[in-house]
C-alpha cells in the first residue's frame, strides 16, 4: 500500500497508519513536511514543482526557499526491528542517500531529530511479515542553525538555555538518584545534539536491581 502526506508549519502531528494499532504489510509511506515561515517565496505554476533552490521540476509540490528548519520528536516508535524501516531525509530528493539524517528501527529513537534546510521528508518501508504500532510524531519549525530544546530529565536539573550550533547542555539529577547517560551535549553543525538526554533513576531502584 502507499500512504503519506505532504505538510506544512508551522506545527502539527500525524501518525503511521493505522496507529495506535498494527500497521500495514507492504507499505510504502512518504511524509514531506515544509516550512513555511520564509524569506523567499518561487512561485510555480499548475502542478509542477520547484526545488529547494527554486528550480523547475516536473510533478509533485511547490517546495519555497525558507530560513526556518524543521524539528521532530516521537511520542511513540515501535517497527519491527531489522525488517520495518522509517528513513529520515533533509531537503532534496526522497530516497537520495546524501540526504538521508536517520534511519530508524526497533524501538529506539533519538529525542529530536532536526534539518538543516527547511524541508524534512519521512519514508516508511515495511516488510510483507507481521509489524508492531508505527509511531506518533510532532513537528514544528524552529530557527535555523539550532537542535531544538531537547527538554529537561525528570528528576534533573539542566545548566543552559541556549539551543543553536555549539551551544553546550549539562545535566545532573535530584538528590537521590543516579544520572544515567552523558553529563553534557552539544548542538553540532548538522543541527543535531551530540546524545539524548541522560535520565535520573532512584538510588534504590539501582540498588535493588544489583543487589536482590
Amino acid at each position: 500500500m502507499t500512504c503519506g502526506s505532504n505538510l506544512q508549519g508551522p506545527g502539527g502531528t500525524f501518525t503511521s497508519p493505522n496507529f495506535p494499532f498494527q500497521y500495514d504489510s507492504n507499505a510504502q509511506c512518504v511524509w514531506v513536511i515544509t516550512a513555511i515561515n520564509t524569506n523567499k517565496v518561487n512561485n510555480c505554476c499548475d502542478t509542477s514543482i520547484c526545488s529547494l533552490s527554486g528550480q523547475y521540476k516536473p510533478s509533485g509540490i511547490f517546495i519555497p526557499n525558507g530560513k526556518n528548519v524543521i524539528q521532530i520528536n516521537f511520542e511513540e516508535f515501535d517497527l519491527e526491528i531489522g525488517y520495518d524501516t522509517l528513513t529520515i531525509g533533509d531537503g532534496g530528493e526522497v530516497g537520495d542517500p546524501k540526504t538521508v539524517l536517520q534511519v530508524l528501527t526497533g524501538s529506539f529513537v533519538p529525542d529530536l531529530i532536526v534539518s538543516m534546510s527547511n524541508q524534512m521528508w519521512l519514508h516508511l518501508q515495511t516488510d510483507e511479515s507481521v509489524g508492531s504500532i508505527g509511531f506518533k510524531v510532532n513537528y514544528k519549525e524552529i530557527e535555523k542553525e539550532s537542535c531544538g530544546d531537547p527538554g529537561t530529565p525528570l528528576y534533573g536539573i539542566r545548566e543552559g538555555d541556549g539551543f543553536s550550533n555549539r551551544d553546550v547542555l549539562r545535566f545532573e539529577c535530584q538528590f537521590g538518584f543516579e544520572l544515567i547517560g552523558e553529563k553534557s551535549i552539544i548542538c553540532q553543525e548538522n543541527n543535531q545534539w551530540s546524545a539524548n538526554i541522560p535520565i535520573c533513576i532512584c538510588m534504590y531502584q539501582i540498588f535493588f536491581y544489583y543487589y536482590f
